[in-house]
C-alpha cells in the first residue's frame, strides 16, 4: 500500500516536515508492506519557505525587519535558484502572544513585512513569494507601505496618496481569501484573537476601510473586497494595490510541490491538522487535500489535534473525509498534548495502520 503524507503544521508545535515525519513513522510501526511519500503543506502562514524549499532547493538569507509592534528582529528569507524570493509575513510582522505584547494590538504594524519587500527589491530579487498568514498586525498594510516609501500621512492622505514604486514582480498566497473591509474583512473576522478589544475594533476597522478607499483612488481599481485582501491584517490590499497577484496559498503551495502528481500513486491520504474545524474546508490545508483527492478518487484521512463540531465534520464528511483520527489517545490537556505531539502523531499513525490496511482492501 502507498501511503501520500501530506500533512499542515501543528501550530505552536510540530512543523508540517515533522508532522509527517511522525505520520510516516507509526504507519510503519503499523504496516510492514506500506510505502509512504512525504508531502508537507502549508498555506501561506508558518513553515511555507521551508515546504517550498523541500521541493525547489534555495538558500536561507537573514535580513532585518520589525515585529507587529515595531521592535527590531531578524527574518529568514529562502532565495531559490531561479533567483525568487519566497517570504513569510509572519516572520515580520508575526502573531505575538499575549503575554509579549507590549500594548494594544490595536497599534500594531505590517511594517516588518515592509522591510523584508524592500531587501528583496534592492537584493536583485527577479519575483517574490509572499506567503500572508500568521500575522499579528491589522492596519491594512498601511506599515508595509510605509516602509517601501510611501508619503507620511497615512489614511488622512486620502485621494492624494502615492504609492511606492515596486518593480518586482509579487504573488501573495493568502491563508484566508476574505476580504479587507466589512463585516467578514481582516479586521472583525481576525482582528480578537490578535489581541484587538471589541471597544477598538470599529475604529480600527473605519481606519483601515479609509486606507482601502485612498488606496483604490491611487491605484485605479476596486481593492477593499477582493479574495484575499484581508489576509495578513489587510496586507492584502496594500500588496494587491502594488500590483501582487492574489491567490490561495495552499493551492499555490499545492502546485509547487506536484499535489496532483503525488496523488495519482497514491492508494490513500493521511493529511492532518491542529484543529479541525468550519474553517477547514475553506482553502486550508485539510480542505485543499479532500478537494484534489476526491477528484482524482483517493480515499483521505485526518490526523487532527481537535475535532471541531458535528456539523464541522459532517461538512468534512461530505467534502470526501473517510476518517478523523485524534492524535491524542487518552485525556490529555491541551498545553500536555501539544508538549508531546511528535508522540501522540506516530501512535495513531500506528494504530490507524491496520485500519488503513483493512479498509483499502
Amino acid at each position: 500500500m502507498r501511503v501520500l503524507v501530506a500533512p499542515d503544521a501543528l501550530k505552536g508545535a510540530l512543523s508540517q516536515q515533522r508532522f509527517a515525519g511522525a505520520v510516516a513513522a507509526g504507519l510503519r510501526r503499523a504496516l510492514a508492506d506500506v510505502e509512504v511519500i512525504g508531502c508537507p503543506l502549508a498555506d501561506g502562514g508558518e513553515g511555507t519557505a521551508a515546504v517550498v524549499q523541500a521541493a525547489l532547493g534555495g538558500q536561507w538569507i537573514r535580513v532585518p525587519a520589525r515585529d507587529a509592534y515595531g521592535r527590531a528582529r531578524v527574518a529568514d528569507v529562502l532565495v531559490l535558484p531561479d533567483g525568487t524570493w519566497v517570504m513569510e509575513a509572519a516572520e515580520g510582522p508575526g502573531f505575538v502572544a499575549e503575554a509579549n505584547r507590549p500594548r494594544s494590538a490595536a497599534s500594531t504594524t505590517s511594517a516588518g513585512l515592509g522591510d523584508m519587500l524592500a531587501a528583496a527589491i534592492t537584493g536583485g530579487a527577479q519575483r517574490v513569494w509572499i506567503g500572508l498568514g500568521g500575522t499579528g498586525s491589522t492596519d491594512g498594510g498601511w506599515g508595509l507601505l510605509q516602509a517601501l516609501g510611501a508619503a507620511d500621512g497615512g489614511v488622512a492622505a486620502g485621494p492624494s496618496l502615492r504609492l511606492p514604486a515596486c518593480p518586482v514582480p509579487l504573488t501573495a498566497w493568502c491563508d484566508v481569501m476574505v476580504p479587507a473591509t466589512g463585516p467578514h474583512g481582516a479586521v472583525y473576522r481576525y482582528g480578537p484573537q490578535k489581541g484587538v478589544a471589541p471597544d477598538e475594533l470599529p475604529a480600527l476597522a473605519a481606519a483601515v476601510d479609509d486606507l482601502g478607499a485612498a488606496l483604490e483612488v491611487a491605484a485605479g481599481r476596486a481593492l477593499r473586497q477582493q479574495p484575499g485582501a484581508g489576509a495578513a491584517g489587510g496586507a492584502g490590499m496594500a500588496l494587491a494595490a502594488l500590483g501582487a497577484q492574489l491567490v490561495p496559498g495552499t493551492e499555490a503551495v499545492a502546485g509547487v510541490v506536484h499535489l496532483d502528481d503525488w496523488l495519482d500513486v497514491a492508494d490513500v491520504v493521511v493529511t492532518g491538522e491542529g484543529r479541525l474545524d468550519e474553517s477547514s474546508l475553506d482553502g486550508k490545508v485539510v480542505g485543499t487535500v479532500l478537494a484534489h483527492a476526491r477528484a482524482r478518487g483517493v480515499p483521505a484521512v485526518a490526523l487532527v489535534g481537535e475535532c471541531g463540531s458535528a456539523a464541522a465534520m459532517q461538512a468534512a464528511y461530505a467534502a470526501g473525509l473517510a476518517a478523523a483520527y485524534p492524535l491524542a489517545l487518552a485525556p490529555r490537556t491541551r498545553a500536555d498534548a501539544m508538549a508531546q505531539s511528535a508522540y501522540w502523531a506516530e501512535e495513531a499513525a500506528s494504530h490507524m495502520g491496520p485500519w488503513l490496511a483493512r479498509w483499502t482492501r
